[in-house]
């Protein structure tokens, strides 16, 4: 009995995936999102603003350039102006503005309102939180007491919050899912013989896959208004939409979507494979497309993956035009369009490629 037992266990290839494989892989996937090699592995792009020059600002910026996770969109100090423009358009993670006078109490932090309580912007307000204890500690004691102040911009409404980032993320995250794991009847069809039976009658093929498509997109609907309501009335989240963008996001991002769950169902033989392959692929974006966490927090390592995924674009083009105001006339809305578009016809091609139509 045990024999068989153990040759039913291990002769099932989802046993494999499951219990060994997808242990490991979650392993590994949090320990070089989350583990990181050295403290180093962390990076921020800043921008600073020098008012005035003076001797407590030139130690201050020289201190600074000391710190090898800094990095500086510009090597000369800019006008607040151009810095907050920068952090507006997510440029740079942070402002410094230097002590205007060499008797100033305070250093300024500028930092992006919707990321306020993202893991860079606590990281370097920590660092610079240092910083100010350690010129504390130097100080004599009729000195005044030195501080760090920081201040929160929007590109959009002042209003605007991290909860605002998170809930514009979740959005783009259901719809994928839904797109990754809308295509299981396509797989069972096939696997009983009831696709070859249809394909078999005067029923258009076309419709029938239009018909499809069009449940996708109720469903996506119906996910974006219960989601929205919940954010809105339950954790005060705001909305700053402008329509027409979102409109065109969300049309090509279920579209993609629905393309890349198609390709998965190409390659699926059985219902459990097909799963499989969908959550590994849902898993893996996750968390590394900018759905809960800005993707600069990331190692230097997994960010070109994070660049390459369609969710990355999704979650950008979502945010964008659901809390930025962000409309079509910008370079940033097209690139979004471009790589989900590009990611939706591949998956097609190559779904259809494999996707055996007359399989019982």
């Amino acid at each position: 009995m045990f024999a068989a037992q153990f040759k039913m266990t291990f002769r099932d290839k989802n046993v494999w995936f499951w219990s060994i494989f997808y242990p490991v892989l979650l392993l590994v996937i949090f320990i070089m999102i989350f583990g990181g090699s050295s403290g180093g592995s962390f990076t921020a792009k800043l921008a600073l603003v020098e008012p005035a020059s003076n001797t407590l600002a030139e130690d201050l910026r020289s201190g600074l350039k000391q710190i090898d996770v800094f990095e500086y969109k510009s090597e000369t100090p800019v006008s607040r102006e151009k810095a907050e423009e920068w952090l507006k358009d997510r440029d740079v993670d942070a402002v410094i503005v230097l002590p205007q006078t060499k008797d100033a109490s305070s250093l300024e932090l500028l930092l992006n309102k919707e990321k306020q309580n993202s893991p860079s912007s606590q990281a370097i307000q920590s660092i610079l939180n240092n910083i100010v204890l350690q010129l504390n500690s130097a100080a004599s004691g009729a000195a005044p007491a030195f501080t760090l102040k920081t201040e929160f911009v929007s590109a959009g409404s002042e209003e605007l919050k991290y909860t605002d980032f998170l809930l514009t993320g979740l959005i783009a995250l259901a719809i994928s899912q839904a797109g990754l794991f809308g295509m299981v009847s396509m797989v069972e069809m096939r696997r009983n013989g009831l696709l070859k039976r249809l394909i078999l009658t005067p029923a258009s093929m076309g419709l029938f896959g239009l018909g499809g498509i069009a449940v996708k997109f109720i469903l996506s609907a119906i996910q974006i208004v219960l989601l929205t309501l919940i954010g809105v009335l339950a954790f005060g989240a705001h909305i700053n939409m402008n329509v027409p963008a979102f409109l065109i996001v969300f049309i090509v991002g279920t579209l993609s979507f629905a393309g890349i769950g198609f390709m998965l169902a190409g390659f699926s033989k059985t219902m459990e494979s097909y799963f499989g392959m969908a959550n590994l692929t849902s898993f893996i974006m996750m968390f590394i497309s900018g759905v809960f966490f800005d993707i600069n927090v990331l190692p230097s390592y997994i960010k070109p993956l994070a660049n390459v995924m369609p969710l990355t674009y999704f979650a950008n083009g979502i945010r964008d035009s659901m809390v930025y105001d962000l409309g079509m006339m910008n370079a940033t809305f097209w690139m979004n369009i471009g790589i989900m578009l590009a990611w939706g016809l591949v998956s097609v091609i190559i779904g259809s490629k494999f996707y055996n139509w007359k399989q019982p």
